[in-house]
């Protein structure tokens, strides 16, 4: 309930509003049972005409204005969750647009998801429903005391009732609570199977993948159903007692109010008026208790968010330089991925000067696209520095660096959105001209034409599933043209020949050429000939764990200018 508290004291002077328009929806509520009371007392008892035509009119006017007061509290009580609602999907969005990569590739997809999941429940557990639901609850003592003027000892039978509920809920969510952390759990684990069938369909399909994905599917599915089927048991035992303390209620006040009928401690009216009022209070309780539980339920919730949202996020302001003329330096650099055996490289020290040309060579597996990771700034070392022009890129304002970089990297994904606006991510003014015409070279340069020539929607084309639909060498095509657009200094091409054709490997070749006429600094991730021609320095990550950095023809120094 801590969440609720601090939405209602964001809002305060709202939340008295309610408190005062639940009143009077409440109060004129109370009129129906008053009603039935004077009907049967006065008008059965009398027969007079006008005594119902009075009480009739008196009791639709008192209806339409709960209904009023009902509709004018659902509006407020919506309010109250609008900015606390918008602040947590902008947390999210946070997270997924400036965590720091490292601690979110460490998270499964279907944790992502569940996130997702976990906001929706927030929002349902403090819509106005529920919020006016809670706010009622003070307002079952307007019922209790009405009626306690009709007979104390039915008013105590009906608070019986009430705490008996009450309890029966609470014991039933503490039993819960620890078959639904295993739900979860299981669940998300389900999910993840699932995501990983979805991306590996070819796995699956090309390397007879099936049988062990039937396998692992059915015994998910059976601890899933046997964990559904105790949480349902448990529901069925939750429900009897609730329906047992209603059927209880409804006995007793009838039993009890026959009684005091019979023998003149109250009337007919009064027996059939507390019961639609011990019904309407049963029934608040019982809106009460499901919004409290849907409340407990969020802040759970709450908590699995507030703990993705505490991942370290990149800075939004830094150091920004007037003009960065491509130097680079490296001095100690070491990295190893979290629960590694030991570092990917170490003691990594040398200077590329504005112009200079590195490939970097290695096994699979060697750290190729970790050090390429690492020099845009995606990637921080574990120790030592990465300078440019002699600041660390850690001091940088990320948005700065990263339009000084054109980076390709060896699997290049987009976002669901279409051929052009990825392409263009990074401008701020995608429509103007000049920003068109760049468009339109990186195009021509990344050899995309023949591509968007034949498809009907051309550069509006929808690209999905992250582009993972696309042929190899058509995302190299885009992603490369996604470079393009960047007129920084520092080039960053992570494997860029593979998966191309000749026409594509001759695209890549021309524009690190046209790169290095113009002074770029290059560095590229390769074990094509045809590229490492052009080089002048050679980094060798086969050598562990401080890898090898020389001049392509000569000697190795320890370092280079």
């Amino acid at each position: 309930m801590k969440e609720l508290y601090r939405r209602l004291s964001l809002r305060s002077r709202l939340t008295w509003e309610i408190l005062f328009a639940s009143f009077l929806a409440n109060l004129m509520s109370v009129a129906t049972s008053v009603y039935v009371i004077l009907v049967l007392n006065r008008y059965v008892g009398y027969g007079f005409d006008g005594t119902l035509y009075t009480l009739t009119s008196g009791v639709l006017i008192a209806s339409f204005l709960g209904m009023g007061f009902s509709s004018v509290r659902g509006k407020l009580a919506a309010a109250i969750s609008v900015l606390p609602d918008q602040e947590l999907n902008e947390g999210y969005l946070r997270t997924l647009a400036r965590g720091k990569l490292t601690a979110l590739k460490r998270m499964p997809a279907a944790r992502h998801q569940e996130m997702l999941s976990a906001l929706k429940s927030v929002e349902a557990a403090y819509d106005a429903g529920n919020i006016s639901s809670i706010l009622d609850a003070p307002f079952i003592l307007l019922f209790l005391l009405a009626i306690a003027l009709i007979h104390p000892l039915l008013a105590l039978l009906t608070i019986v009732a009430i705490v008996a509920t009450t309890m029966f809920t609470l014991s039933a969510m503490r039993g819960r609570a620890p078959l639904d952390d295993q739900l979860r759990k299981q669940t998300l684990e389900h999910n993840n199977l699932a995501v990983s069938a979805v991306a590996g369909a070819e796995t699956v399909r090309a390397f007879l993948g099936g049988d062990f994905l039937r396998r692992a599917w059915r015994q998910q599915v059976q601890s899933l159903l046997a964990l559904r089927q105790l949480l349902t048991d448990q529901q069925d035992r939750g429900r009897f007692q609730l329906e047992s303390v209603s059927v209880f209620l409804r006995v007793s006040i009838y039993c009890f109010g026959a009684i005091l009928v019979v023998s003149g401690g109250m009337s007919v009216g009064g027996l059939i008026g507390t019961s639609i009022l011990s019904s309407k209070a049963m029934q608040m309780g019982s809106g009460f208790l499901r919004s409290y539980l849907a409340g407990r339920q969020a802040e759970a919730a709450l908590a699995q968010l507030a703990e993705y949202h505490s991942q370290p996020l990149e800075p939004l302001s830094g150091t920004a330089l007037r003009e960065y003329s491509g130097r680079l330096e490296l001095r100690d650099v070491g990295f190893a991925y979290a629960g590694s055996t030991g570092p990917i490289f170490e003691s990594l020290s040398f200077t590329l000067a504005p112009g200079a040309v590195l490939a970097v060579t290695g096994f699979n597996g060697s750290g190729k696209s970790t050090f390429c990771k690492l020099v845009t700034g995606i990637l921080e070392p574990g120790r030592g520095q990465i300078l440019a022009d002699g600041v660390d890129l850690r001091q940088f304002a990320p948005d700065w660096w990263r339009r000084q970089v054109l980076y390709l990297p060896q699997e290049p994904l987009f976002l669901n959105a279409s051929i052009r606006e990825n392409i263009t991510l990074a401008e701020l003014e995608p429509e103007a001209l000049a920003s068109q015409e760049r468009l339109n070279q990186a195009v021509r340069a990344s050899a995309l034409n023949r591509f968007l020539d034949l498809s009907a929607s051309g550069l509006d084309m929808e690209v999905t599933e992250g582009g993972r639909t696309l042929p190899v060498g058509i995302r190299r095509r885009i992603a490369l043209a996604r470079a393009l657009m960047n007129q920084g200094r520092l080039v960053v091409f992570d494997d860029p020949t593979e998966g191309l054709d000749s026409e594509g490997c001759l695209a890549v070749c021309n524009v690190l050429n046209a790169l290095a006429k113009v002074g770029a600094t290059i560095i590229v991730a390769t074990a094509d000939q045809n590229v490492l021609k052009g080089v002048g320095y050679v980094l060798d990550l086969n050598q562990k764990p401080t890898p090898g950095f020389a001049p392509a023809l000569g000697p190795k120094p320890e370092e280079a200018e």
